[in-house]
């Protein structure tokens, strides 16, 4: 029942960021929109109070509202942002408002042409390693790419890389692993 409902969440999140997409497209403001997420998800991640803001049920619809809406005016987001948290915290949905804000992302990738990928590194990659990875991708999907990079120490050495649904697992715990599985199965 529970994977029921978060599939139902998830697809409600999916509507209302379609919707919002339409009229930032409509008014030519899909990037000053994404951009307005974007920061929202930034201000939930860095603000547990915002986070139990979304999603407590403590909070009242209409108090939700009221707040989402003078934390849009302070930060500087946009009136259609502004509305957009004040409709779904209003309709009950203020739990959902990361994951429509991520699917409103994708939606503007998508948009733009551009593929997302992630890649995963013991260490901090080098502005010059960046670019390298950028171009091969670049090169391979034939398209623009967003890297976004994330420090996973426990990989050792080497690199993660998702570009999609694809998972390349080039690293070192990934081949010690392997090396382990194949010795015991010997």
């Amino acid at each position: 029942m529970a994977a029921s409902s978060a599939s139902h969440a998830n697809e409600t999140a999916r509507r209302y960021a379609s919707a919002l997409f339409d009229l930032a497209e409509e008014k030519g403001e899909l990037e000053t929109v994404a951009t307005d997420l974007k920061s929202v998800i930034a201000m939930a991640a860095d603000s547990k109070d915002l986070t139990v803001l979304l999603e407590s049920p403590a909070f009242g619809r209409e108090e939700k509202a009221k707040a989402l809406v003078a934390v849009a005016q302070k930060a500087g987001l946009s009136k259609l942002v502004s509305n957009f948290l004040a409709t779904m915290a209003t309709n009950g949905r203020a739990d959902e408002i990361l994951d429509a804000s991520g699917h409103f992302d994708e939606l503007y990738a998508k948009h733009r042409g551009v593929k997302r990928a992630l890649a995963r590194t013991a260490e901090d990659m080098t502005a010059a390693q960046r670019q390298k990875l950028e171009a091969v991708l670049k090169k391979a999907v034939g398209s623009d790419v967003e890297l976004e990079t994330e420090v996973v120490p426990g990989l050792i050495g080497g690199i993660q890389l998702r570009v999609g649904s694809t998972l390349i697992d080039a690293s070192v715990a990934s081949k010690l692993d392997r090396m382990n599985t194949a010795m015991k199965g010997a």
